[in-house]
């Protein structure tokens, strides 16, 4: 280490290691990445699918799970899209730690579409503390990202698209640094992503269509750099595919099926991380969503993480209004591990389309 934080970052350090205890870090972002926020599935909906929806999510969620999703927005009866999401990460341990997502999506033309996103990891009110455990104030962190994301269809059954991420940071503020600096960071970061539809029966209710899901995410080969080069994190890039089935649909019963895998494209070499497939961080998500009249969703999956030590079921329930009161509005929850031997969280979704 070529400098040294002082102790008033301690705050901060304690922040991260209630996060890792959580498997935010070890769950998802795996070990060395940094820009966790980004590492969170949004959308209660997937959540609650075993955390899969690379080849479902075909609204403002698409930003998130995979651009090519975005393309099919025109094809929707209610074509622009508002999301937001929002989950406590450490109920009853650390309050003041949440995530918190807003996307939008409208169309441009018949074949393709544009969203934008924002991103926050809310970190919570740290003490500085110095060199003599005197406490010299208190500070705010938290991690952010702003994102663009246009997807278009190549055919009728193909969209491929792209986001652009910008990512930011603030641990600490620089003053209660012992260089005055380095409390935070920023990068670039690049989603490509592509979701085919394989229609299957035209006249049964039974297996109407396959969607087959892929993205590579948070391409990046600018690190997240605090302190300097040496202390320097990777963006968490990863490449992830995915199956959604339609297994049965009729107007008053649905049954859906999803399915999920994930890998970093990063590793370590060479006393620095670069690329290539850490395979021993491997994810894998499976879920069932059931239908009443397209209205009452009940939801169940399974997710398993090798990095994190998950084995554990996700279930959550979703609401739809457009039927019952002519609101295209849509309230789901979903209850998701976070890390071996610890409590679910909630995740709470909110959306409407216009």
């Amino acid at each position: 280490m070529k400098r040294t934080i002082l102790a008033a970052v301690l705050g901060i350090v304690c922040t991260l290691s209630i996060l890792s205890i959580l498997g935010v870090d070890l769950a998802q972002a795996g070990s060395g990445a940094g820009a966790i926020n980004l590492t969170f599935p949004i959308g209660a909906r997937y959540n609650a699918l075993g955390e899969s929806g690379t080849a479902l999510a075909q609204d403002a969620t698409a930003i998130w799970w995979n651009a090519g999703g975005l393309a099919f927005v025109p094809t929707r009866p209610e074509r622009r899209d508002l999301h937001l999401m929002g989950s406590k990460l450490a109920a009853g341990l650390a309050d003041d730690i949440g995530l918190y997502w807003l996307g939008f999506a409208a169309p441009l033309g018949k074949v393709g579409a544009i969203g934008f996103a924002f991103n926050r990891l809310d970190m919570g009110e740290q003490t500085a503390v110095g060199e003599d455990q005197e406490v010299i104030g208190t500070f705010g962190s938290g991690m952010q990202a702003l994102s663009v994301c246009f997807g278009a269809r190549v055919s009728s059954n193909i969209g491929l698209g792209l986001t652009a991420t910008y990512f930011w940071d603030k641990l600490a503020d620089d003053a209660v640094l012992q260089d005055g600096g380095g409390g935070s960071g920023s990068s670039f970061g690049f989603n490509i992503g592509m979701l085919g539809k394989i229609p299957l029966a035209k006249s049964s209710a039974w297996f109407r269509g396959l969607n087959i899901g892929v993205q590579a995410a948070n391409l990046s080969t600018t690190d997240i750099t605090h302190v300097d080069a040496d202390q320097s994190d990777p963006m968490p890039r990863k490449l992830q595919g995915g199956l959604a089935l339609s297994v049965f649909s009729t107007e008053n019963f649905g049954l859906l099926l999803t399915g999920d895998y994930q890998v970093p494209l990063y590793k370590w070499k060479d006393d620095d991380y670069g690329w290539g497939f850490e395979t021993d961080q491997n994810e894998w998500g499976v879920g069932a969503e059931m239908n009443i009249i397209r209205s009452l969703f009940g939801r169940i999956g399974y997710k398993s993480a090798e990095y994190g030590e998950i084995e554990a079921a996700t279930y959550g329930v979703g609401f739809d209004l457009k039927r019952p009161l002519n609101l295209p509005v849509t309230f789901d929850m979903a209850w998701v591990p976070q890390a071996k031997g610890l409590p679910k969280v909630t995740r709470i979704s909110l959306s409407g389309r216009f």
